[in-house]
């Protein structure tokens, strides 16, 4: 069965980048606010991407401050629907976004703004012709997820953050019988080496470094 595009959503999750609260792992080589800015920059490329690449919908789906200024200023600039988050861990946060909205629907992460333009495109399809796909990152977890039907174990007993993530959901869906097609591996934005080996990539992050320093 095929689905028009305003029927496959891709849900963009997305912290407010509070100082302090988002990309801590990038500290000492920066600072709360440097780091909460590159989570900006990461948070705008991502946004683009999508909206540039993805067929369907594209939703900001955030958490932490909702009326934060910055996350207002982008779903305003590129005409986004924001939906805030349930509590709980990011599985709970998952299924309750899957749940609340039907399948076909896909979620990423906002620390995969270099996501090839013709993976969205190839994982729009997939989600149309009612398969489910999932994208692993190199760090063991994955950065993007679209199901066309319920898989209730998938989110379950899973320590997220830790390198076995993605092995762990794969054997939650064969459990389940839930069969899935992959997309090429990335690596989230996590570590400051993440930003520099990305940064190539994003020329709003590339200016902001220099000789592996921030520009301040």
């Amino acid at each position: 069965m095929n689905h028009s595009d305003s029927e496959i959503p891709l849900f963009l999750f997305a912290k407010a980048p509070i100082a302090g609260k988002v990309k801590t792992r990038l500290q000492p080589h920066c600072n709360e606010q440097q780091a909460a800015d590159i989570a900006k920059i990461l948070l705008e490329a991502a946004v683009q991407k999508c909206v540039a690449a993805w067929p369907g919908e594209v939703k900001l789906s955030v958490c932490l401050d909702r009326e934060d200024d910055f996350l207002q200023s982008i779903a305003r600039r590129y005409s986004l629907d924001m939906v805030l988050q349930s509590e709980g861990d990011l599985g709970v946060k998952m299924h309750n976004t899957f749940d609340e909205h039907g399948y076909p629907a896909a979620i990423m992460g906002c620390d995969a703004p270099h996501v090839l333009s013709s993976s969205l495109t190839q994982a729009y399809e997939l989600l149309g012709q009612d398969k489910n796909v999932i994208a692993p990152s190199e760090d063991g977890g994955y950065y993007f997820i679209g199901l066309s039907q319920a898989c209730s174990c998938l989110f379950k007993q899973i320590v997220w953050g830790a390198e076995n993530v993605y092995m762990d959901t794969l054997a939650n869906a064969k459990k389940q019988g839930l069969e899935h097609f992959s997309l090429p591996s990335l690596n989230d934005v996590d570590t400051w080496q993440d930003v520099l080996s990305v940064a190539k990539l994003l020329p709003s992050l590339d200016t902001y470094i220099k000789d592996n320093q921030l520009l301040v």
